[in-house]
C-alpha cells in the first residue's frame, strides 16, 4: 500500500515529561516485561494528542485491561498506528500512539501532521489498559507491518519483535528532521 509521504515530523504531545525511556528493562506486577520499546509521556486524563506528521492510520482499536481472580492484566488500552513514508529514504515508518482514552481516527484514515488523534485515556480504566499512571506510549516501528496491533515491550523469550525494528522516538524525529532540512538546502 502506498502511503503518504511525510515532509517534516512533530512531537504528538505539547508538554513532554518523560516518566519511562527507550531502552528502559521494566517489570511490572512482579514480571520481567522486557525492554521498552517506546517512550511513556506523563499526561493527564484527557490531554490531546496529534498526529506526528502526514500518514494513514493502519490500526485503531481498543485493548482493554482486565481484572480477574489472579489479578490484573494490562494492555494497551485505546491504540492508534499510523504508516508514514520518509520521502527520501523511500520507505516506510510507523508511529504508535498507546493509552488513549478516546481514539479520533479510525483504519483508513487518511491525517496530517499535528491533527487530533486521540486523548489520553483516564488511570486504572479499560482505556489505559488499566495503568496507575495516566500517560502516552510513543513508539517509532520501522519493521514489516501485517495489520496488527505491535508489543511494548520486546522479550527475547516471547520472540514478540526484531529489537531492530524500533527507534528511540526522539533521537528518530531529530534526526528525521535534520535529513530532510538537509535535503532541501541542497536542492537550493
Amino acid at each position: 500500500m502506498p502511503y503518504r509521504n511525510t515532509p517534516k515530523l512533530i512531537f504528538p504531545i505539547n508538554d513532554i515529561r518523560i516518566s519511562s525511556e527507550f531502552g528502559d528493562h521494566n517489570f511490572y506486577d512482579g514480571e520481567d516485561w522486557g525492554i521498552h520499546l517506546g517512550v511513556d509521556i506523563d499526561a493527564r486524563a484527557d490531554v490531546k494528542i496529534f498526529s506526528i506528521g502526514k500518514g494513514t492510520v493502519v490500526y485503531s482499536k481498543l485493548h482493554p485491561g482486565e481484572i480477574s481472580k489472579i489479578g490484573i492484566f494490562r494492555n494497551w488500552g485505546g491504540i492508534v498506528i499510523i504508516a508514514h513514508r520518509d520521502p527520501i529514504q523511500k520507505k516506510n515508518f510507523y508511529s504508535l500512539y498507546g493509552h488513549l482514552g478516546k481514539r479520533f481516527v479510525k483504519r483508513g484514515d487518511r491525517v496530517e501532521m499535528g491533527e487530533l488523534i486521540g486523548e489520553v485515556g483516564k488511570s486504572m480504566t479499560e482505556s489505559n489498559g488499566l495503568w496507575e499512571n495516566e500517560h502516552l506510549h510513543f513508539a517509532i516501528y520501522e519493521g514489516p507491518y501485517h495489520s496488527k496491533v505491535l508489543p511494548g515491550y520486546y522479550n527475547a523469550e516471547k520472540e514478540n519483535t526484531e529489537l531492530e525494528y524500533w527507534k528511540d522516538p526522539f533521537i528518530f524525529i531529530k534526526n528525521y528532521n535534520s535529513q530532510i532540512s538537509q535535503r532541501r538546502e541542497g536542492l537550493k
